[in-house]
């Protein structure tokens, strides 16, 4: 006789799936000019921790410094032109009242004083949208945050709007995976969702599902997922290598 080692069959409690993924911030924000040029220093590289009011890179401060000299001159000008249209004005209410000059004279004056009041506050407001601009000149960081992105290098004109660097707040961090759509039920039906780090073996986290984008990816064909992590320690650092 020959023996044979079996195993009685029993249902399985449940299988699992494995997805790899990475680790990235759930909020993450591309940081761009408000104003176009030429970028002279990038003052940041990726990976570095900045602060709120960081410096992070400068654009070619000459044409917008010569922006706000040229608002400052045409204030002038109309402040200028309204102390003469104010002052004509001012003259010709005497005249009128006196009866040397007629009404209709007056009101042409009071016109031009009020068209050259109205020149004067659209210059104001020029001077003060070219100042802002000047300051626009260097991009800073907005909150506290990680560079995980550099879009841009010092030599490269960019336009208002365009991404230069990318800010990452690491203070809820989660893990980006894709999925077949031959698995999304078996994703939202999860009653538990593990998540190890290929660096750190030993860690073992839990997750939860908290985004499923409604379309799948043109080229993949796979639907993007988020899976927020519960208490991560300090050793979990962002773009790291995770598996769900």
């Amino acid at each position: 006789p020959r023996p044979v080692r079996v195993q009685a069959a029993a249902p399985a409690e449940g299988s699992a799936a494995a997805y790899t993924g990475e680790i990235r911030a759930r909020h993450e924000s591309d940081l761009a000019f408000r104003v176009g040029g030429k970028i002279i220093a990038r003052l940041v590289d990726a990976g570095a921790e900045v602060k709120a009011g960081t410096p992070l890179a400068r654009l070619d401060p000459v044409d917008l410094e010569l922006a706000v000299q040229s608002a400052k001159a045409q204030l002038q000008a109309a402040e200028s032109d309204h102390a003469t249209a104010k002052a004509e004005r001012e003259r010709y209410a005497d005249l009128v009242a006196k009866r040397f000059v007629s009404q209709t004279a007056f009101e042409a004056k009071d016109n031009a004083y009020k068209a050259a009041q109205s020149r004067l506050e659209q210059a104001r407001a020029q001077a003060a949208v070219s100042g802002n601009q000047a300051s626009y000149g260097t991009l800073t960081a907005d909150r506290a945050g990680i560079i995980t992105a550099i879009q841009a290098e010092a030599g490269q004109v960019v336009s208002a709007g365009q991404s230069v660097m990318r800010l990452a707040r690491p203070e809820e961090k989660e893990v980006a995976i894709a999925v077949p759509e031959s698995r999304l039920a078996e994703l939202k039906a999860a009653k538990q969702l593990r998540v190890a780090l290929w660096a750190q073996p030993d860690v073992v986290l839990t997750g939860h599902l908290r985004e499923l984008t409604p379309a799948a990816d043109a080229a993949t064909r796979t639907y993007a997922a988020r899976i927020r992590l519960e208490d991560p320690p300090p050793s979990v650092l962002l773009g790291m290598t995770a598996q769900v």
